[in-house]
């Protein structure tokens, strides 16, 4: 095909997967997911190198997934999978890229001719919980839940308003003056590892062509394809270096810039929100991240949303100590009007160039056309002229620094009231939300340059919705002052905390509260048939609301007392499978999963601590803010010294807390909490519920393993166990009838093997070898002499070459037996007794190593255990180049699940005498003759 004929296949085949709904299957392993990648490394540096096709390039790198991994079958399997791609990769690279659209449309048309179920809300939450989806999940139930409204005229009418056409450029918007030269050896550190890791940091659903941010995460950090991601990886980075480094055609960028553009319920109103394609939102997070300090040097301390830590926090606190001093009359909290799509874009890119250099040629390339907004579940498009576009990473970052000649504008035109530097307002801005604090006067002329200057800059106060916050013997002067503002003396939310009075104070928190209490609810109510599910949301989404209150508004224990309650009432007796609480396990519930509790309470106990922990990691940042500091300097020593300060603070606060409730309990309930505490006892509590890696509980399983956890009754089990003793949780533990014993112990030996043979870190694994017969061997007493087998043995672990054995045991700590032992002593004594039989022959007969590993049935491990799975995970992460920490938490809570999933079915097993049915063999069944 020529230029021209290419160029219109490629724009066809586009505007026709943009159409088309999320259908594609993972990059399967082996040649077929490597030569995928390879077309993929080919096709981006057509766009790098400038070849011909450079016009068209990123079009194609956009279409390849939606063309080539569309699923086949809703039931295909992955030999299907890697079979179709084989076959469209041939089709691709002979240019047949017709033939692919037309298979691609016979897949769409059917998935379309599939009804829609009604929405299970529930169900959703569940699926994308075990995904391990918790933002996305939380979402679709409780007071955050939103609503996709369906496309009509009115809402297309609202959408196209809220991206309005794109506005002239006045002189008066314009930074005028030298441009500063910027030399490109600062971008070279955005390489392939930069992209590896905005990958695996970058979370979402996929843009108009269908790949998500799991797809594009397997092609590019994952081991199964050999070298190919790490190709794909330094391709892209090329890829943003060229970006950041020289100006290109922005119309072939089009299809890196679309968005699908979702209208969701605002109640009342229309909330667009748009999702960018991922692979632009990899890019942009890995510019950034490499543009970090620039872009805070341009940007802080007033406006604090252009990646400096705490920025959020530090602007709070700082804008809270304004309003609190005696001289300050009020603060204004100013509200925009549809502020990120009505940013004047034009000025902004023009501005940029001065305020932040370094960022313009990357932000020009991908703003300098109007990005196409297509919206879901219907053919419109619409143009996004103005603003920041939805979806793109570097959009805070452009936001920033695009309103940052406002900032400089509002100190001139107030120093040129020849007013001191002192009397001036004091104000902060994060991203759109402006608020400053002084005297009526100062506020009225801030707001005043602010209603003036802003909307040249696409910055358009909303005098309905702005807020001033005065003090109540100023409040006449304010409203004679500010007409049109909201005024309050109570005070208001600013940036989801509160600045003002006791009592506004009181009032938002009992709002909030109701809130949170419903969320809460929301949980106790799925936790009714998915415990697990809900307490991972639970402890990873939910408490997060509160905790920022907390850690951003003083003084608020007792109202959150009543949270607590709420909590401790509803949604603790829901997890535990219990009707009535005690005050005692309450008190142990809110203690940390690796203190022994489950997180769960203590909220009002906690939130004065969090609070001043904020305060003291923010304090410099703070500072500039309230000081009106042009520069800011960020105190590295006083960072570090703050950093530990809050570690120790914390790590006393919750061993403090432990020590109190530690003190009044029993000697059996102190061994208990010492039991939950070892290291790796809580890991199943503390994992998110992933299906994939079979990290999931059913509610029986989880309400169990809570009882076995702290040693409570557990209902519904025989009196009587089937060996003819009395049953209860300690003798089903224990009780080798029925073989549970053994299984588990034969499954965490399976899976030591499992890991052992992983990524061939090691050779020659043998499960139950038979030691070599002894022939004479000079052994140390208690060894043993007769015919032997250890668990696991495999070479090159500890050294090259050379056997290492290893044989596993599992004891039961609250066994009758262990009663007078330490938690250490039963560990030394188990390994003890493994060496004392097999340390000598091995060493001497084998020419081996020997390792006893012990496991207790409440999750802990003996130090040799310890000690070997470090080790294996050593050896799994240098092979893989996966992160250390990555591996050995996955090793711990593989073993974790494993081990209590085998607790939990014996204490449910059926031990009794099975019956015998007469009943023909099956080996001799014609299957088909039965009658049905």
């Amino acid at each position: 095909m020529a230029g021209e004929e290419i160029r219109e296949v490629i724009e066809n085949a586009y505007n026709e997967v943009v159409q088309w709904n999320s259908n594609l299957f993972k990059v399967p392993s082996g040649k077929a997911g490597r030569d995928f990648l390879e077309e993929m490394v080919k096709t981006i540096n057509l766009f790098n190198c400038g070849n011909n096709l450079a016009s068209v390039a990123i079009t194609m790198l956009m279409i390849m997934p939606p063309l080539l991994l569309q699923k086949p079958a809703k039931s295909s399997k992955a030999k299907d999978h890697r079979m179709y791609l084989e076959k469209r990769l041939k089709l691709w690279t002979e240019g047949k890229i017709s033939e692919l659209v037309r298979e691609g449309k016979v897949i769409q048309k059917r998935l379309s001719m599939n009804k829609k179920k009604k929405t299970d809300t529930q169900q959703i939450f569940v699926r994308l919980m075990l995904q391990g989806k918790v933002s996305a999940a939380l979402r679709w139930i409780g007071t955050n839940r939103s609503t996709r409204m369906e496309v009509d005229k009115e809402v297309l009418q609202t959408l196209q308003q809220k991206h309005p056409i794109a506005a002239r450029l006045s002189e008066n918007a314009k930074i005028k003056g030298p441009l500063q030269k910027v030399e490109d050896v600062l971008y070279e550190n955005i390489d392939g590892k930069a992209i590896h890791l905005a990958a695996k940091r970058t979370q979402g659903s996929a843009g108009p062509t269908g790949m998500n941010s799991e797809g594009w995460a397997r092609i590019l950090c994952t081991k199964q394809l050999k070298s190919k991601p790490d190709e794909l990886c330094d391709a892209i980075a090329t890829f943003a270096r060229k970006l950041c480094k020289e100006y290109v055609n922005p119309c072939h960028l089009h299809a890196y810039t679309a968005c699908r553009l979702i209208p969701l319920d605002k109640n009342p109103g229309v909330r667009p929100v748009g999702v960018g394609e991922v692979l632009r939102r990899i890019v942009g997070k890995a510019v950034t991240a490499s543009l970090k300090q620039e872009l805070i040097d341009a940007t802080c301390p007033i406006q604090v949303c252009a990646g400096v830590k705490g920025g959020i926090e530090a602007a709070i606190h700082a804008l809270r100590q304004i309003y609190d001093d005696p001289e300050t009359d009020g603060i204004l909290l100013v509200d925009a009007d549809n502020a990120f799509n009505s940013l004047n874009r034009n000025a902004a890119l023009h501005n940029v160039q001065y305020t932040c250099p370094e960022f313009q040629k990357y932000l020009i390339n991908t703003y300098r056309e109007p990005a196409e907004l297509y919206i879901a579940g219907t053919s419109k498009v619409i143009s996004s002229c103005e603003g920041t576009t939805q979806g793109d990473n570097a959009a805070m970052g452009f936001y920033s620094c695009s309103l940052m000649p406002l900032v400089n504008v509002l100190k001139v035109h107030q120093a040129c009231r020849d007013q001191p530097q002192k009397e001036l307002p004091k104000q902060v801005l994060y991203a759109d939300d402006a608020a400053a604090g002084g005297t009526l006067s100062q506020l009225h002329s801030w707001w005043s340059d602010i209603c003036r200057e802003g909307p040249c800059l696409g910055y358009f106060p909303k005098p309905s919705k702005t807020v001033l916050v005065v003090k109540k013997e100023k409040e006449v002067e304010a409203k004679r002052l500010f007409p049109n503002v909201k005024i309050t003396t109570r005070g208001s939310r600013y940036l989801g905390s509160f600045i003002g009075t006791r009592e506004g104070l009181d009032d938002f928190l009992q709002k909030q509260t109701m809130e949170w209490s419903k969320d809460v609810k929301a949980l106790a109510e799925i936790a009714k048939f998915e415990p697990q599910v809900s307490y991972a949301a639970f402890i990873y989404g939910t408490s997060k609301r509160w905790n920022f209150v907390s850690r951003t508004t003083p003084n608020i224990s007792e109202n959150m007392k009543q949270l607590d309650w709420i909590i401790q009432e509803t949604f603790l007796p829901a997890i535990l499978g219990k009707d009535h609480i005690t005050d005692e396990m309450k008190k142990i519930a809110a203690l940390q999963p690796k203190r022994g509790g489950l997180g769960i309470g203590g909220v009002s106990k906690a939130c004065d601590l969090e609070y001043l922990n904020s305060k003291l990691m923010t304090q410099n940042l703070a500072e500039h803010i309230y000081n009106q500091e042009s520069v800011y300097k960020e105190d590295w020593t006083k960072t570090e010294k703050s950093v530990k300060t809050v570690l120790e603070n914390k790590q006393q606060f919750h061993d403090q807390n432990r020590a109190d409730l530690y003190n009044n309990l029993s000697v059996k309930e102190q061994r208990i909490i010492d039991l939950a505490s070892e290291k790796g006892a809580s890991s199943w509590l503390t994992s998110l519920p992933l299906e994939s890696c079979g990290f999931t509980l059913n509610k029986q399983e989880f309400h169990d393993a809570m009882l076995l956890r702290y040693d409570f009754r557990i209902k519904d089990i025989a009196s009587v166990c089937a060996c003819g003793d009395k049953n209860n949780v300690n003798h089903t533990l224990i009780c080798k009838k029925g073989g549970f014993v053994s299984l588990r112990h034969n499954n965490l030996r399976d899976v030591t093997a499992d890991i052992l043979r992983s990524h061939s870190i090691c050779k020659d694994v043998q499960v139950e070898p038979v030691l070599l017969p002894v022939t004479g061997e000079h052994l140390t007493a208690g060894t043993v002499t007769g015919e032997a087998r250890l668990d696991v043995s495999a070479r090159n672990f500890w050294s090259p070459l050379a056997k290492a054995f290893v044989d596993i045991r599992v004891f039961h700590p609250m066994a009758p037996s262990n009663a007078s032992k330490s938690i250490p002593a039963m560990y030394i004594s188990h390994e003890s007794e493994k060496k004392r039989k097999y340390n000598s022959r091995v060493l001497n007969v084998e020419k081996a190593a020997f390792t006893p590993l012990v496991f207790s049935t409440t999750g802990g491990m003996g130090k040799e255990a310890v000690l070997f799975y470090k080790k294996a995970a050593e050896k799994i992460s240098n092979t893989t180049n996966q992160s250390y920490s990555d591996v050995i938490s996955y090793i711990r809570k593989r073993l974790r699940f494993e081990l209590l999933k085998t607790c939990l079915i014996s204490i449910r097993g059926y031990r009794g005498i099975m019956k015998k049915h007469e009943s023909e063999d099956m080996s001799n069944l014609d299957y088909n003759l039965i009658r049905e």
